[in-house]
């Protein structure tokens, strides 16, 4: 089974291709293209993991049998592989089937060291006029202690630990999440801001 995870304002068909691509590849496979948070990517990321990890479960139930399935694997873009690291934890009856977690440029550690400031300039103001829970979160001013914000606690929970691969791709072209965030490495900034 596959799990296909759209990003920010994205929708299901964002990972069309990529699911017609797999079918063809591997036909055997289940391949679910995620619509839980669909319309609603601007909520608190915690909610959209547990609707994420319902769907799964639903989709397991209505499909076959969970002891039917060898493999459970993610693809996952942008938000989406925050999302899905949130609904993993609400996953763990299936963390023995756990494959492969694929991330394509997801902020897994957030906006605080954004290089872009024409994102950070867009961030702010999505933030202030649309009052997106999920950007806060990402940028870690959901909370006054950043050891106390939404990514900080999901980085200590469990999930990415049960999988056999994981692999985070980034772009130096990214112009949304932050090269380091994608790849889950501590950025110039930070090490200059800690000594």
């Amino acid at each position: 089974m596959i799990v296909l995870v759209h990003g920010f304002q994205g929708n299901s068909f964002d990972m069309k291709l990529i699911k017609n691509n797999l079918s063809m590849l591997h036909p055997e496979a289940l391949i679910l293209c995620s619509c839980a948070n669909e319309e609603n990517t601007e909520n608190d990321i915690a909610d959209m993991g547990l609707k994420l990890a319902n769907e799964i479960k639903n989709f397991i139930n209505e499909t076959c049998p969970a002891s039917f399935i060898g493999r459970i694997s993610f693809i996952v873009y942008s938000l989406g592989g925050v999302i899905a690291r949130a609904a993993l934890p609400h996953l763990e009856e299936f963390s023995e089937k756990f494959h492969t977690f694929f991330s394509l440029s997801s902020p897994h550690l957030g906006y605080m060291y954004s290089a872009n400031k024409i994102i950070e300039a867009g961030l702010w103001f999505l933030k202030k006029w649309k009052k997106s829970q999920c950007l806060s979160q990402l940028s870690l001013a959901d909370a006054p202690n950043p050891e106390d914000s939404f990514l900080y606690k999901l980085s200590s929970a469990p999930g990415l630990n049960w999988f056999k691969n994981v692999c985070f791709v980034s772009s130096w072209q990214d112009q949304y999440a932050p090269f380091e965030s994608a790849r889950v490495e501590v950025c110039q900034e930070a090490l200059a801001e800690s000594t």
